[in-house]
């Protein structure tokens, strides 16, 4: 009877590691972090800018659709800039795990369209 007891207890937190390890599908704008959280900078008329700063390693995130942002990382440990290349600014689909550490919520980017 125990085991059941605590079987019935754990399984809703078993339960939340493995939709955790589902890939999401967010849809928002791609935004060079240093200009975003720095100004606010983003949009058509910071397009080129966050394209170029992304180019040159600075980090990016993605803005959604409700203002969550999401630092935009790898499943391995590099950069995503090809992956992301000239969609600053652009309305984008990520596909991704959600990972949240500290505050911070990233997604290891699978694909971005």
């Amino acid at each position: 009877m125990k085991t059941i007891a605590l079987l019935l207890l754990l399984l809703p937190f078993a339960l939340s590691l493995s939709a955790a390890d589902d890939p999401v599908t967010l849809t928002g704008e791609i935004v060079d972090l240093h200009c975003y959280t720095s100004r606010g900078a983003h949009g058509e008329e910071h397009a080129g800018c966050s394209n170029a700063c992304i180019s040159r390693d600075v980090p990016a995130a993605l803005l959604t659709e409700d203002g969550t942002l999401y630092l935009l990382v790898n499943e391995k440990p590099v950069s995503v800039k090809e992956k992301i290349a000239g969609k600053a600014r652009k309305k984008v689909t990520a596909r991704g795990k959600v990972v949240e550490r500290s505050g911070m919520k990233a997604l290891q980017l699978i694909s971005v369209e």
